[in-house]
């Protein structure tokens, strides 16, 4: 008797949370359809290049409705693979940049080429962003689109880390030399001024109610690796 009580209420609280999602799903696809295509644009930015959690949880659950109903997964990005991501990065790039210099040194130069890797990331990360003005709405084919403007501002430096190891590992450098020589091109990332980055990110969708979307963001964002 005690059971069938318990699988009976464990079956109300079932049935009554996916009620309550049922109800939250039309607000939610309500909220889709009101966040204007310059308010979307901003959130894809603060969540590819600056990796804002915040931004992430606003763009996954405005994404949500649409992926699900186009039998996507139902999160556009993951914080957490951004974070991992994040922390393997400067092990990873500083050992690319190690294996440039000569394999008698290269355990020498590590840290520096990890300090290297960890600032550039971090000035990519730090990037202050914004969109900035959406162009009218376009129609073709019954699918609308509205490019967004943006702009960043991100460190000048004086050249770019890959070229700048390269240059560097070609340069005949002893190991001392190799180190400072990385450890300047680190601080460039912290100690430079600012530049701006303008480019164009566009939104589209297929109906009013859908979310506005671009399912290859990233190739536009990742345009900004080309300074620095």
């Amino acid at each position: 008797m005690h059971q069938t009580q318990q699988t009976s209420r464990t079956f109300l609280l079932a049935a009554s949370f996916a009620a309550a999602v049922a109800l939250a799903q039309p607000a939610i696809a309500a909220d889709a359809a009101e966040l204007a295509p310059l308010d979307a644009a901003d959130l894809y930015i603060k969540t590819i290049i600056n990796q804002d959690e915040a931004s992430v949880a606003k763009l996954n659950a405005y994404l949500r409705p649409t992926r699900l109903a186009g039998h996507q997964s139902a999160e556009y990005a993951s914080y957490s693979d951004m974070k991992e991501a994040d922390a393997k990065f400067p092990t990873e790039t500083g050992k690319l940049i190690a294996d440039l210099f000569p394999a008698t040194m290269r355990a020498a130069v590590t840290p520096a080429a990890e300090l290297l890797a960890a600032n550039v990331i971090a000035a990519k990360k730090g990037a202050v962003c914004q969109a900035t003005k959406a162009d009218p709405v376009t129609v073709e084919n019954g699918i609308q689109t509205a490019a967004v403007s943006f702009e960043c501002q991100i460190v000048k430096v004086p050249l770019a880390w890959a070229p700048a190891a390269q240059q560097l590992a070609k340069s005949g450098c002893k190991v001392e030399q190799c180190k400072a020589g990385l450890q300047k091109i680190a601080a460039t990332y912290t100690s430079s001024p600012k530049q701006a980055w303008r480019a164009v990110f566009a939104v589209s969708r297929e109906k009013n109610s859908e979310a506005w979307r671009n399912d290859f963001a990233r190739e536009t964002f990742d345009e900004i690796w080309e300074y620095l």
